[in-house]
């Protein structure tokens, strides 16, 4: 797969102030930024990780989000349970695949394992879109940190899968 180019951002959301086409699913606890406020939306057709934070050296609170087409949900969910939760010799990723990537709809998305996930060894993922730039850096991936624990021990995972069930059954 080619690089594609950049596509054009959707725009940051007000969580005060939703458009019509923006819905707010449910937040998410980093417990290494007990600052920081992670929510989860719906913003048209896309997946939208939305992150408040305080910046430190500009003293000020700022925001930033990333962006995934709904469609990744159910292969987000497959490739966790079946590939990297799965035991290889049952079908699951092996020692040696540690990035998977497919493309949605012109749109490049990854899983990347990490070992050092939002903290020195805290094993985790980084979900990552290629096609869209930072809104920071305005360079892309855009990338999404996940430590494990929070996907299975938080119940992230469960929340993603019922995600994925709606949007399969056209209810998002």
């Amino acid at each position: 797969m080619n690089q594609k180019t950049v596509l054009f951002p959707l725009g940051l959301i007000d969580p005060d102030n939703l458009k019509k086409d923006e819905m707010f699913l449910f937040s998410i606890k980093y417990e290494m930024f007990p600052d920081e406020t992670v929510r989860l939306f719906i913003k048209g057709n896309y997946l939208v990780v939305h992150f408040l934070f305080w910046r430190k050296l500009k003293k000020h609170w700022d925001m930033e989000q990333k962006e995934f087409p709904l469609e990744v949900l159910p292969w987000l969910v497959d490739r966790f349970e079946s590939g990297f939760f799965k035991p290889q010799d049952q079908g699951g990723a092996s020692d040696f695949e540690r990035s998977l990537r497919k493309e949605f709809n012109g749109e490049l998305i990854g899983i990347n394992a990490m070992a050092h996930c939002c903290a020195e060894n805290l094993p985790g993922f980084n979900i990552w879109n290629a096609s869209r730039a930072s809104y920071i850096s305005e360079i892309p991936p855009q990338q999404w940190d996940i430590p494990r624990n929070m996907l299975l021990e938080g119940g992230l995972l469960e929340k993603l899968k019922e995600l994925a069930l709606r949007y399969e059954a056209g209810a998002l």
